[in-house]
């Protein structure tokens, strides 16, 4: 099987697609195709995988891909070639899309060889729906919607995002759910600002800074909500890295809340700033099911999410606020903070993912590609 990879970060959807990519190349013969960029990545399967080959290639600006797409023939022609030398031992491409618009390069070049695909997908999205709609959004879903009928079947990671492909796509679906990594606290990198301070309401937001999907612009705004109405004695930390990172920062410095929220960037010791803090806030525009939620929910942290798929089948409707909506998250923050009650309670739904652990991951993914290949 082969295997390819085009995304330049590795992050949660990548780590578990490699991860079962590597488990695969112990099982069969496995090649895999990666970005050059993503140095993380190709060590990682250097470490763990047993490929016959792991093969680099160019790194390109994914911007517009569900246009630009049907402009890269060189790199798709480039592709093909490659699968073409291949094509006496591998039949079938397991392809990597972190949304619906990457991996579409070797996707194509995969159907013009009539060679099997297979998509890894974590979520189904609409710019219409994550975006003020207009014309801009409109055209990008009509550039979308093709290509969700090109994979000859898909993987994806539960239920409620296999319901959304039916409706994209008449492809075979399959759900291999995500496993949470039951990881060691590790000692603080630094202490985040008051951090000790037994009398701050500490609150968390984890993620890459990417706002258009990870919200971090109307979780600011709701913290003005809450400034401008005299709620005191918070501190918040946005943890993770990523090419809003500027944008972000400018708005905490023109609301003036440097001394509320802290950007942290990437940390190592995410997991033990997560276990000391009162409220983990996820206001997500969309998602597949995200490592941090499952990461909060091994910790038993109280958690607010956007009322989204990847989201609303693990936890209760207490829990959620409307996406998109700084008032509404602002007001959810305010029930939680007004709250004595410290049961966290999910759904079974979530609480059943939790049980699962790499191997059981393992064997999920490796039967779905045997049966969908």
């Amino acid at each position: 099987m082969i295997f390819y990879c085009e995304s330049r970060i590795f992050s949660g959807q990548e780590r578990m697609y490699l991860i079962a990519a590597c488990a695969m190349s112990y099982s069969e013969k496995s090649i895999i195709i990666i970005n050059e960029a993503n140095i993380n990545a190709i060590d990682y399967c250097k470490s763990n995988g047993n490929f016959s080959e792991i093969i680099t290639v160019k790194d390109f600006d994914p911007k517009f891909s569900s246009l630009f797409i049907w402009f890269r023939w060189k790199r798709i022609y480039s592709f093909l070639r490659l699968l073409i030398d291949k094509q006496s031992e591998y039949k079938t491409l397991c392809v990597s899309q972190g949304r619906i618009e990457s991996g579409n390069i070797g996707v194509i070049a995969a159907k013009l060889l009539r060679q099997k695909v297979i998509s890894y997908i974590p979520m189904v999205h609409s710019h219409s729906q994550m975006e003020q709609k207009s014309t801009s959004t409109i055209i990008k879903d009509l550039l979308c919607a093709p290509l969700y009928k090109l994979p000859d079947s898909f993987i994806t990671i539960s239920d409620a995002v296999a319901r959304d492909l039916t409706k994209k796509s008449t492809a075979n679906v399959l759900v291999v759910e995500n496993f949470i990594d039951k990881k060691n606290f590790k000692q603080f990198d630094n202490i985040p600002p008051s951090f000790n301070a037994k009398d701050i309401f500490k609150i968390l937001l984890p993620g890459r800074l990417l706002n258009k999907q990870k919200g971090q612009l109307d979780f600011i705004e709701a913290i003005k909500y809450l400034i401008n109405d005299n709620f005191q004695g918070i501190v918040c930390y946005i943890v993770g890295d990523g090419p809003d990172k500027s944008i972000i920062s400018e708005r905490i410095n023109q609301y003036k809340l440097n001394g509320i929220i802290h950007l942290l960037g990437n940390r190592n010791d995410l997991v033990s700033i997560m276990d000391g803090c009162d409220l983990v806030v996820l206001p997500s525009k969309f998602e597949g099911v995200p490592l941090v939620l499952l990461e909060a929910a091994m910790l038993r942290k109280q958690i607010i999410a956007s009322d989204i798929v990847g989201f609303n089948d693990y936890l209760y409707d207490g829990c959620l606020f409307e996406p998109s909506n700084p008032v509404s998250l602002a007001n959810k923050i305010k029930e939680f903070l007004n709250s004595d009650v410290n049961d966290t309670k999910y759904k079974a739904t979530l609480n059943n993912v939790l049980t699962r652990d790499e191997n059981r991951f393992k064997n999920d993914f490796i039967a779905a590609l045997k049966k969908l290949s």
